[in-house]
């Protein structure tokens, strides 16, 4: 999961404009936690209604090594499959976190 998460935001800091960086940085801080307050299948739908173009879910998806549409996935598992989508998406998001956090740090001074 480590090095699929690393060639994501690797790909996002090289390709990606600031404001995608930031947009895409600030979702990978927040992920993990709303997957635990809301649900998966909630944060899933959060997520794909203001998800501009940073590409997160697609990203997420290819980190858990999704072989199906995380969205659908979790809307129509039965309880045991959403709870192990539920611990893959947490896991995979704590990645992109880690690694988000470390290479798309945005310059604050360049803000104001």
């Amino acid at each position: 999961m480590a090095q699929i998460a690393y060639q994501c935001i690797q790909s996002v800091a090289d390709r990606g404009t600031e404001e995608m960086k930031e947009d895409y940085s600030n979702l990978a801080k927040k992920f993990p936690a709303l997957v635990q307050a809301c649900g998966l299948a909630q944060t899933v739908a959060f997520v794909q209604a203001k998800q501009k173009e940073t590409n997160y879910l697609v990203n997420l998806a290819q980190v858990m090594e999704a072989k199906e549409e995380l969205g659908m996935a979790s809307r129509e598992a039965n309880l045991m499959k959403y709870q192990l989508l539920s611990g893959d998406a947490i896991e995979a998001g704590s990645w992109l976190k880690r690694y988000a956090e470390a290479l798309l740090e945005i310059d604050e001074t360049k803000k104001e």
